[in-house]
């Protein structure tokens, strides 16, 4: 075999062997190429969920019954922070100068969250006056003497008692003694309130509170309880009285109201400080005594002006 024939016969040699390679990987030479499958991933299982459980029914067992009943929560989660409030303290509001009315939370010591109202001043640093309702209200009973105490010049935050209105929760009138304690102080360290200015007015059971709290804070400057009671559901009023000492009190009842007038002149004979005692014959508990006595939420607004007059226009 010549040289020339030799390198052909090697070089048809070389490409059956190519072919027979491809061939064997599934790879013709005229073929075309074709999909490779995607790979297949491993199945994940499912995870365990919790079927939600309903909240109890509420009933006649929640709370006792009794004048003016307002709606409750669950008692097992009065000590919790309710859904979506928080569970830690929160931060001090404070309000701009063009905002006269803005709602407020305020964090209670068992994680309660008690909702509220603030009515700004039109000038500050102005004094500043707690409003806490009777049993079976809420903020919105305050309404009226809430604008017309921050049209006289003084900052008006009226809170919803745990129990009441949107801030829910079990009823408890030893914790709610807290509450108004820690919405008083709140209220104190607000920057638009004058240094030693907050006041409290109170009615029935808030009169007695807010009369507790009041007394146990030196910057509280003074008092206005419509209907208190010696003794409401355990909240007594002679020990806190004896406390307040000098400061001022003014003390509201209306005739043939239970245990007033009686109550609310035995706290006045009680009364070490400037002092004042208003009995009407309309009647009326609490704020109802708002209703039935038309001038009754000006003259408490001039008493206040008296006494803790507000800042200068």
């Amino acid at each position: 075999m010549s040289r020339r024939a030799a390198t052909i016969a090697g070089a048809l040699s070389a490409g059956a062997l190519l072919v027979a390679l491809l061939t064997a990987c599934g790879l013709g030479v005229d073929s075309a190429p074709t999909d490779t499958p995607a790979p297949t991933l491993p199945l994940l299982q499912a995870s365990p969920t919790t079927n939600p459980v309903a909240p109890l029914p509420e009933g006649p067992l929640i709370h006792d019954t009794g004048f003016g009943e307002a709606g409750v929560s669950n008692p097992t989660q009065a000590s919790l922070a309710a859904e979506g409030q928080p569970a830690q303290d929160l931060p001090t509001v404070t309000p701009r100068p063009t905002e006269a009315r803005l709602p407020m939370m305020i964090s209670a010591s068992d994680g309660l969250i008690l909702r509220a109202t603030y009515y700004s001043a039109p000038v500050r640093p102005a004094p500043g006056v707690l409003l806490l309702h009777q049993r079976g209200a809420d903020r919105t009973s305050w309404e009226a003497l809430a604008l017309k105490l921050q049209a006289a010049g003084y900052a008006v935050l009226a809170v919803d008692q745990r129990g009441h209105g949107e801030t829910g929760g079990a009823e408890d009138w030893a914790l709610a003694q807290d509450d108004a304690s820690a919405a008083l102080e709140m209220l104190a360290s607000l920057p638009g309130i004058g240094p030693g200015q907050v006041i409290v007015i109170g009615a029935s059971l808030g009169a007695n509170v807010g009369l507790n709290a009041c007394a146990a804070l030196p910057g509280c400057a003074a008092a206005v309880l419509l209907s208190p009671g010696l003794d409401y559901r355990g909240v007594s009023t002679a020990g806190a009285m004896a406390r307040l000492g000098a400061r001022p009190v003014l003390i509201i009842a209306g005739e043939n109201d239970g245990n007033n007038p009686a109550d609310s002149l035995a706290l006045g004979s009680m009364a070490a400080g400037d002092h004042e005692v208003l009995v009407f014959p309309q009647g009326g508990h609490g704020t109802a005594l708002l209703d039935a006595v038309p001038d009754l939420a000006d003259r408490i607004v001039a008493w206040l002006v008296a006494h803790v007059p507000p800042p200068a226009r």
